[in-house]
């Protein structure tokens, strides 16, 4: 990993819950009544305790890493996926729940397991979008319902389309409420978050539930003064938004707490910064204060105590990258026959591969 030093100042306020051991960064596999075939096949298959993961794109091919090597700075496991459904340069990564991944290409949508490596194929919605991005989507689990959903929604109208997995059939649900949306959503409990940027109004936080398909509006943090950046994420599974001010070199980490919003981490670029691009996402966060972070197009460990940033390697060129935990869920609705509706998808490599990090 190539290391810079930020000499900047941080300030990081402590409001995570403390509850899971330092460095732990493991969680519960996850199972959901509908798509895991039996639990004993998750015991076989996994111990209890199973990583979370970073699922990305570059040069054409899909990549999966451990976080928990990441955080450790251990040697870095990377498995190269190939996928040829996926390798024109439109692909992109809407998002994930459960260990499943929505990947949205010029004629279809899929979700996939990178895990189990099962793929299922969805077609329909609105017509094939095109490279200047005419729809947005999201995508989420309704644990109510036991359902995976893909929400559409088309820039020019607002119109909207609600995939269900269970259902296999797309429906048109009421039309977004006036709002200008420029890319794809971010789930967390049970509702897809996004920027609203409608002309002549600051951003603000639209959301959709996926199980009433109703939208409601989340209140904004009260940001710093000065030209801005923002992007939503989720952070240790509460809502985030970074505010990136360019001409300061800075970024405000805000997080969502009972219902109000915290400044929680302020990150002051390194002096060599150039081409770095803005502090686009945040993936996961260690009890320690080490938090994986996308730049631009590349993906970095920032350690708080020391405000130092390590780059992680052949992360460089990520045009899309995603989180996602270890999960046996599968993207096979009920009812549907393995092999006329998914397939396995191959490793490039035969196995995982290990490269120093």
């Amino acid at each position: 990993m190539a290391s810079h030093r930020n000499k900047g100042p941080v300030s990081c306020q402590d409001y995570f819950p403390k509850d899971d051991k330092p460095q732990e960064v493991t969680s519960k596999i996850v199972e959901s009544s509908t798509y895991l075939s039996t639990k004993q096949e998750a015991k076989m298959a996994f111990d209890s305790r199973v990583e979370k993961c970073l699922f990305y794109k570059r040069n054409d091919v899909l990549n999966t890493c451990c976080v928990n090597d990441l955080l450790l700075a251990n040697p870095m496991s990377k498995t190269s996926i190939h996928y040829p459904l996926i390798v024109d340069d439109f692909a992109r990564l809407v998002g994930s729940a459960n260990g499943l991944i929505c990947i949205v290409q010029y004629e279809g949508i899929s979700i996939y397991n990178p895990t189990t490596r099962i793929c299922n194929r969805v077609y329909g919605g609105f017509v094939a979008p095109m490279r200047d991005y005419h729809v947005v989507y999201g995508f989420g689990y309704d644990s109510y319902t036991d359902d995976y959903k893909v929400v559409a929604v088309h820039k020019s109208n607002n119109k909207v389309k609600v995939y269900s997995l269970k259902t296999r059939i797309w429906k048109k649900v009421s039309d977004f409420p006036d709002a200008y949306l420029l890319e794809d959503g971010v789930f967390l409990n049970g509702c897809i978050h996004w920027l609203d940027y409608l002309p002549n109004n600051f951003p603000t936080i639209v959301s959709f539930d996926l199980l009433t398909e109703t939208y409601s509006q989340v209140s904004h943090p009260q940001y710093d003064e000065g030209e801005k950046r923002l992007d939503l994420g989720v952070l240790r599974d509460r809502l985030c938004v970074l505010s990136s001010y360019g001409q300061k070199a800075v970024t405000d980490i805000w997080v969502m707490q009972d219902d109000s919003w915290i400044n929680s981490l302020s990150i002051t670029y390194p002096e060599d910064h150039d081409g770095w691009g803005r502090l686009w996402q945040t993936y996961w966060m260690s009890n320690d204060g080490k938090i994986l972070i996308r730049f631009g197009y590349r993906v970095f460990l920032y350690d708080s105590n020391n405000s130092s940033f390590t780059l992680v390697n052949e992360t460089d060129d990520c045009r899309w990258v995603c989180s996602f935990d270890e999960s046996l869920v599968s993207p096979i609705g009920p009812g549907i026959r393995y092999r006329l509706r998914s397939w396995k998808v191959k490793s490039r490599m035969g196995e995982s591969s290990s490269s120093a990090i």
